[in-house]
């Protein structure tokens, strides 16, 4: 029964969703139909005007640090420091995760490798298009292993051959 209101305007409207273990599930609809309203509450981005949102068995607005450890996200458009590389993002956020030293490392370059990435690992964002951008995003929301992955728009920026290539990591 998830409704999210902003005055009089609904942009969810009373949405009732289950999603399986192991499963993908899209939200396809125009521009303004609440996809990304929706998503933005499930990783508590935002708050729902009434209903619940629970995350492997934990209400999001109750308990969200519970509800999204082990939740990856890609929620609106990526944006990163342009100074920064891809390494020193994974590693900055594989700290803020908490995760080790080494298996930060670790999972950089398979990531890298997966998003195919990895002749960009020592180069600066900010010459990156906005494909390799959404490469990067993506490599990021996989970092720590996580149980669920949300993203919004996860093809936005890339080519035919890019696309097909995000749906076989996914």
């Amino acid at each position: 029964n998830l409704t999210k209101r902003y005055g009089s305007f609904v942009a969810v409207d009373n949405l009732n969703l289950k999603i399986k273990q192991n499963s993908f599930t899209g939200f396809l609809g125009p521009n303004g139909a609440g996809k990304s309203t929706t998503l933005k509450i499930l990783t508590n981005l935002s708050r729902a005007t009434s209903g619940e949102v629970y995350l492997n068995g934990t209400n999001v607005a109750e308990n969200p640090k519970k509800a999204l450890s082990g939740v990856g996200t890609v929620v609106e458009t990526p944006e990163f420091y342009d100074y920064l590389t891809p390494d020193e993002i994974f590693r900055y956020i594989g700290e803020v995760l908490g995760m080790k030293s080494e298996s930060i490392k670790t999972q950089t370059s398979e990531i890298l490798e997966k998003v195919k990435m990895t002749e960009w690992a020592d180069k600066k964002i900010g010459t990156f298009s906005k494909g390799m951008r959404q490469r990067i995003s993506l490599g990021l929301s996989l970092l720590d292993d996580p149980s669920v992955i949300i993203l919004d728009e996860p093809t936005s920026g890339l080519d035919p051959r890019g696309t097909a290539e995000m749906r076989e990591i996914l």
